[in-house]
């Protein structure tokens, strides 16, 4: 070994001899953190917590409070019920009417939207949107929930008047009844897993034809004529159903994604 090689390593040697200890070890470098607790995802917030927040801000304040306290991003949080329906944790609040829990958000940095708006009664934000953005009146809150029922849920008369003298009321979102639907109430696969398939059902307390797929959550469908369906929060969606022999014999969703045929089981 030459001097100068001799030198850098003598140089070197204790922080080497510490180096390949840490490397052997779970435990990390300077902050002792030990790495099992940190996943894969990791800065990205894992999905779940994301789902959590969203589920706990329609009513439960506490569980709220619980998750800003680990963690003040999660007031900005989103989660996709399906098929592209897409909800903040402050449009499932405000939906619900929830007014503390918005102001909870909020003071974590939530971002509130023209629904919030509605919710908390702030006519002058709404009528600003709705005067001087083309097409907003026509605009949906999460599950196709209007903003007047968003008005509604948080008791807001000013806004629910002027509403109401736009014409903006809404109609019943799901405008059927079983007999109507009954040909298509089934179960489809497309393939061989048991998930793999989506579950048609009725909807007593919802009054509509629903679908999920298996181990997911039900999704309202509005029906567009022709044997198609809308889902709720996600009308650029299509739920098509092939008719044979008097009922569905396959549906075919487009729109959130890869197409899927699912043939009737």
């Amino acid at each position: 070994m030459s001097d100068c090689t001799r030198r850098v390593f003598m140089a070197a040697g204790p922080v080497g001899v510490l180096s390949a200890s840490a490397l052997g070890s779970t435990r990390g470098f300077a902050t002792g953190v030990d790495k099992d607790t940190v996943g894969p995802e990791y800065p990205t917030t894992p999905a779940e917590r994301a789902q959590a927040i969203v589920g706990a801000s329609h009513v439960r304040i506490d569980r709220v409070k619980e998750l800003l306290g680990e963690d003040p991003g999660l007031a900005k949080a989103s989660w996709d019920w399906g098929f592209g329906d897409w909800e903040t944790a402050i449009g499932a609040a405000s939906h619900t009417g929830q007014i503390p829990i918005i102001e909870l958000l909020i003071a974590h940095g939530a971002r509130p939207t023209l629904f919030t708006m509605a919710t908390l009664d702030q006519i002058d934000a709404v009528r600003a949107v709705l005067e001087h953005v083309p097409g907003a009146d026509a605009l949906e809150g999460p599950h196709s929930i209007s903003l007047y029922d968003h008005a509604r849920a948080g008791q807001a008369a000013r806004v629910l008047e002027y509403l109401g003298s736009k014409g903006l009321k809404p109609e019943d979102p799901f405008p059927t009844d079983r007999a109507a639907v009954e040909m298509y109430l089934s179960e489809y696969t497309w393939g061989v897993g048991a998930n793999e398939r989506f579950a048609v059902e009725w909807s007593d307390r919802m009054s509509a034809m629903t679908i999920k797929r298996l181990g997911g959550v039900a999704r309202g469908l509005t029906p567009a004529g022709d044997h198609v369906f809308l889902p709720a929060g996600a009308h650029h969606v299509r739920i098509r159903f092939q008719i044979e022999g008097g009922r569905a014999a396959r549906v075919t969703v487009t729109g959130a994604g890869p197409e899927v045929i699912a043939e009737r089981v």
